[in-house]
């Protein structure tokens, strides 16, 4: 059973499986690579790329 992937745009904040929270910064989407966001943690420019399988759900979105 394959699941959906969940839209994910900039400046959106998600929380990971790990439990982690933080806002998506950049979208890497090129063709030869897996999907990833780079993500800012804790508010003092703490950046880590995570893979698009890692995040479970998008907790906030500005509209």
């Amino acid at each position: 059973m394959r699941m959906s992937r969940i839209e994910v745009k900039e400046f959106d904040i998600v929380k990971l499986k790990d439990g982690r929270e933080g806002t998506v910064v950049h979208i890497h989407d090129q063709p030869e690579l897996p999907l990833a966001y780079e993500i800012e943690f804790g508010g003092k420019l703490q950046l880590e790329t995570v893979k698009a399988k890692d995040v479970e759900v998008v907790v906030w979105r500005e509209k």
